[in-house]
């Protein structure tokens, strides 16, 4: 029997695939997205191949818009993809090809997930410490300095850096209305935020959740740590998200 989830829940994502890695998932997983939300809502870069806006048309029913591609406005992105899911009662933010793997690898996580935390406003979910201990070296060290000074701040210890985010829809319009960070460093702004205006927040985790760049989506494995400059790139994400919470500091 197919499954029917127990809320309604919008899928939104902002996608940026040049080379069209993601479509073969696409095409493979369409039932199951189909199955598992109500709706899905893509922020599409004008660099993605049309070939992955052919696929969410046409097999998954997706509402598309589309942004100028640059990395320097993910965040803002990022609320555009979610103001798109304020129809529903709550809104899944992921990024696809986090989403995609999850949904391959862990479909029963992802639904118990979505439907077990329904009274969390702003839900949280990150890599288990089993999931995290696989993970590139460089995500390891850069991403333990951040989630350490959210447990200071929080005193929650949580994994942030990973954009899956299930929120209720007075959660949503939080963050598409105050919102300000348009760097990746919304991953730390949005629950803080809604921390600070008084939601819900809670997290959760999954065995099934793991990075791979997009250029190496389907890889068996991530090769990034022998290159100077990802890990460059990943100590310039952890200051950006060092300097996003300053504003939370009371």
């Amino acid at each position: 029997m197919p499954f029917v989830p127990a809320t309604d829940v919008t899928l939104s994502s902002a996608v940026h695939d040049p080379r069209g890695r993601l479509v073969p998932a696409i095409e493979r997983l369409a039932p199951a997205l189909k199955a598992t939300f109500s709706h899905v809502a893509l922020n599409i870069s004008d660099a993605t191949a049309p070939d992955v806006v052919t696929a969410a048309r046409s097999l998954l029913d997706a509402e598309i818009i589309f942004h100028p591609a640059g990395e320097a406005m993910i965040g803002c992105r990022r609320r555009d993809a979610v103001r798109l899911g304020l129809r529903s009662d709550a809104v899944l933010y992921s990024d696809p090809d986090h989403l995609l793997r999850w949904i391959e690898f862990g479909p029963d996580n992802l639904r118990g997930i979505l439907t077990g935390h329904a009274a969390i406003d702003f839900l949280v979910i990150g890599r288990s410490a089993q999931a995290l201990s696989a993970e590139p070296r460089r995500l390891r060290e850069t991403e333990r300095l951040v989630n350490h000074i959210h447990t200071l701040i929080t005193g929650e210890r949580w994994d942030l850096m990973f954009a899956v985010r299930r929120m209720s829809k007075n959660a949503a319009a939080l963050i598409v209305e105050h919102g300000k960070v348009d760097t990746l460093a919304n991953d730390v702004e949005w629950p803080l935020l809604a921390r600070e205006a008084g939601l819900n927040v809670g997290y959760a985790e999954s065995d099934a959740l793991f990075y791979r760049t997009i250029e190496e989506f389907g890889a068996p494995a991530d090769t990034g740590d022998e290159e100077p400059l990802q890990w460059i790139r990943r100590m310039e994400f952890a200051a950006q998200h060092a300097s996003a919470m300053r504003r939370f500091l009371k």
